[in-house]
């Protein structure tokens, strides 16, 4: 399924997939005419006996809160007053998600934030990969120097994440020059790894054998820290391959290192009291034990052995010899029992909430070429009819790749929301309504002379609907004041976003009315603000039930989720003319 002729303007596009434990980065140069090439990033420093890989470690080390090395390097620069920064990508995980993972994330380095981390790391594989575009392509110096002004960056994230996440990213990317302060917001542009890795996955499987209109098909990205599954639908063939999400993306953390972990667990039990109990044996054991036992494992009956040490290694009771120590089959498939038990669960997640039968399953990213992780998922899923398609390029890391094609092809015309999203509201009091009267001790008196309840959520988009990329809604809002209200008291438009992670449809935000706790499942995501000092000829006076004059300004605001982001517009009327304004998203903090 390959690609097309290009017809925009000339540009390099930059697809980055930072990862947990493995970071990549894509590229093409863009000309119109031209078919584009899309191509990974294969030299990174201090891994030149691994060359073809472009995989390159996400490790950071800081000697007196200054980065000394990266990658590769980090790993052998260690020494005493250094601190290695790894698995950071967890601390930036909704705090849900790094509460349900029960994971002990590594520690960031003392005095140095996570962002400073990310900026860091980013500024390191940006000049990286641009050095290689120049150092690779033919006059790519000159392409280089004339279009770096325009590139545009694709960045992976999970499907978990949201505009937060995508917020804190984009400073990281300004913090680290590679973008500048007020740029183009769209030269970054933010896709879920989910949608960039089935991109990959059309592009390099054989999928005119399988893919009809009509075909349900689901993509499993299991990557370092989160395994992302998302089910679509394909539309139409030709003359363009269109795709459709069928429901929700699921998104767990059950990724490789989860298997480190109770790699590290195993390990330290059936040690303990031995001469091997300590961190530096354990260490080296460990390491083995990801490079090879781990990917290598296929859940058969024979022993893993690693060998980590010398040959005067030796302690028959723990079952080493020579430096090595023997892992039963059991004892292997035991670090791997958790994190494939929360993948197929959430696989059977997937299939049992979608109305449409799911044809086949398409692996990829890292974690998906364990022969045992295949294995089991082709016993569980392949039993219900569902064919297990294994995406064959483990040099390549799939979402980096996928991440230039998606700016590309943009496969993928609607998409399921993963939560239901709103905003804060009151509503006239009925007695009659039983939800109000849960609340009936709790009314108040508004300007307006009406009795009111809330604040509720008002409802925009529920988890799980189908948005079109290009599907945009309208809410009819007001605002009410007391006096006429000057420039500034319209200038300060304001409105929070708040997403409900719950299947259920929620109603009350708070606790209690004059509560600060939201209710359970429900979040901040941002802040919508803008200027409605513009509406200021569409205010009208009016009178409340009890003779009070007050004044009242009616607008609506547009909301867009089709997209990979949340956008919003405002719009009003004036005198019969439609007027519209711009709205800023201001995320809340990720901590």
């Amino acid at each position: 399924m390959g690609l097309d002729n290009y017809t925009g303007d000339e540009k390099i596009v930059l697809g980055i997939d930072l990862g947990t434990t493995r970071s990549a980065v894509s590229y093409a140069h863009l000309q119109a005419g031209s078919v584009p090439k899309v191509r990974t990033v294969t030299r990174w420093p201090g891994q030149e006996d691994v060359a073809g890989d472009s995989k390159c470690h996400t490790l950071v080390r800081y000697k007196s809160n200054k980065p000394i090395a990266f990658g590769a390097d980090a790993l052998d620069a260690a020494e005493d007053n250094t601190h290695l920064a790894k698995w950071f990508k967890l601390h930036l995980h909704p705090q849900s998600m790094r509460t349900n993972a029960n994971l002990e994330v590594p520690p960031l380095p003392p005095g140095v934030a996570l962002k400073q981390i990310y900026s860091d790391f980013i500024k390191y594989i940006f000049d990286h990969a641009c050095e290689f575009f120049q150092s690779s392509s033919h006059d790519g110096e000159t392409i280089f120097n004339r279009l770096k002004s325009t590139f545009t960056i694709v960045c992976a994230t999970p499907n978990g994440w949201d505009i937060v996440q995508q917020s804190f990213l984009r400073d990281a990317f300004v913090m680290a020059g590679v973008l500048p302060q007020g740029h183009d917001r769209d030269r970054l542009q933010f896709v879920t790894e989910a949608e960039a890795s089935v991109h990959f996955a059309l592009e390099h499987s054989d999928g005119d054998r399988w893919l009809t209109v009509g075909t349900n098909f689901s993509v499993l990205d299991a990557g370092g820290s989160t395994v992302d599954t998302t089910m679509y639908r394909c539309t139409e063939l030709t003359p363009k391959l269109k795709l459709e999400e069928v429901t929700s993306s699921e998104c767990v953390q059950a990724g490789s290192v989860f298997v480190d972990r109770d790699a590290e667990r195993l390990l330290r039990l059936k040690l303990k009291g031995s001469k091997f109990e300590g961190d530096e044996y354990i260490n080296e054991m460990l390491e083995v034990f990801e490079k090879k036992t781990k990917r290598k494992f296929d859940g058969g009956p024979d022993p893993s052995v690693i060998a980590f040490g010398r040959a005067r290694d030796n302690d028959p009771t723990y079952n080493i010899s020579k430096g090595r120590i023997t892992l039963t089959s059991d004892e292997v498939k035991a670090t791997f029992q958790n994190s494939i038990f929360d993948i197929v669960l959430s696989c059977e997640n997937l299939i049992g909430r979608s109305s449409k039968f799911c044809d086949a399953m398409l692996l990829v990213g890292g974690y998906s070429e364990s022969p045992h992780l295949r294995a089991t998922l082709k016993e569980k899923l392949g039993s219900r009819g569902i064919q297990i398609v294994s995406i064959e390029d483990g040099v390549k890391k799939a979402a980096a790749e996928g991440t230039t094609i998606w700016y590309i092809k943009q496969l993928v015309r609607a998409r399921a929301v993963r939560a239901t999203f709103g905003t804060n509201v009151t509503r006239i009091f009925n007695s009659t309504d039983a939800l109000h009267q849960e609340r009936a001790a709790e009314k108040f008196l508004d300007i307006d002379g009406s009795t009111r309840v809330g604040p509720l959520l008002s409802t925009w988009v529920l988890k799980g609907q189908v948005i079109r990329a290009d599907q945009h809604t309208t809410f009819n809002y007001h605002r009410t004041f007391k006096k006429f209200p000057g420039k500034g008291d319209l200038a300060g438009f304001e409105m929070q976003v708040y997403a409900c992670d719950a299947d259920e449809k929620p109603t009350w935000l708070y606790r209690h009315s004059g509560s600060s706790a939201l209710m359970p499942g429900i979040r901040k995501v941002c802040r919508i603000t803008g200027d409605l000092s513009g509406l200021a000829a569409s205010l009208q006076e009016k009178k409340g039930g009890d003779g009070t004059t007050y004044w009242q300004i009616n607008y609506n605001v547009e909301i867009s989720f089709g997209t990979t982001a949340l956008c919003a517009e405002l719009h009003w009327d004036e005198k019969g003319v439609n007027k519209t304004g711009a709205l800023t998203l201001i995320p809340d903090s990720v901590f």
